[in-house]
């Protein structure tokens, strides 16, 4: 898609917040053709910004400046991230109603960016915050901080020790439960292979017991014979 207009800035939108005032950011529109460029501008908090203008016409190679600011205080530590469309079209003459043109227009031919917002951090104001700490209390939180930190590191190489002995009992465990199954399994093994060599020489003697009465039989019988 062709770009019709530069937007500055790109990315975020930065608000000035201060106490009991109202928040003021600007969009800067550069029309990049030499066409007339028409835009509109949408956020997703209506409510709570005001957008001067948010819908006009931009003339070819000139800059349109947007004045946004918010319709009540912003403290510097609220959540703050609604999000601003900014859109832009060539139109084809000045004199068109702007409203119906938006209405009927195609997706297709619009240039269209999303640009999130947030709160400018005041620098003077964190230095001044941080002159007025106490050099008592600062070195405190520093002893703190690094307490803290230091604690966490021995939490962590006691837990890394426990966790690799757990792990190393739990395949302990189970490569005793696994001779022991396979001792169990060899036990039945050779009792079955002993059941099986009884069973056939129980066999083997049966026949040999059938065979030696049919002989004494057929002796007898000769003998009573003659």
């Amino acid at each position: 898609m062709q770009e019709f207009i530069e937007i500055e800035p790109k990315q975020y939108l930065e608000f000035d917040a201060e106490e009991n005032k109202f928040a003021h950011a600007q969009l800067s529109l550069k029309n990049l053709t030499q066409q007339d460029v028409t835009f509109k501008i949408k956020t997703t908090t209506p409510t709570l910004f005001q957008v001067k203008p948010s819908l006009g016409l931009i003339n070819p190679n000139q800059t349109q400046i947007i004045e946004i600011s918010t319709s009540q205080p912003i403290k510097s530590d609220a959540k703050f991230d609604p999000k601003f469309q900014v859109n832009a079209s060539l139109i084809d003459f000045q004199d068109q109603d702007l409203n119906q043109f938006w209405k009927n227009r195609d997706q297709s031919t619009i240039q269209s960016q999303q640009i999130k917002s947030r709160i400018k951090h005041n620098v003077q104001q964190d230095v001044q915050s941080h002159q007025q700490v106490p050099d008592s209390k600062i070195l405190e939180s520093t002893i703190n901080n690094s307490q803290q930190q230091d604690s966490k590191m021995f939490k962590s190489v006691i837990e890394s020790k426990t966790e690799k002995d757990d792990q190393i009992k739990l395949y302990k465990d189970q490569y005793e439960k696994l001779q022991q199954e396979y001792q169990d399994f060899r036990k039945k093994i050779e009792l079955e292979t002993q059941q099986a060599q009884s069973r056939k020489e129980k066999n083997n003697m049966s026949f040999f017991q059938l065979l030696l009465a049919v002989v004494i039989a057929l002796i007898a019988g000769y003998l009573i014979g003659n």
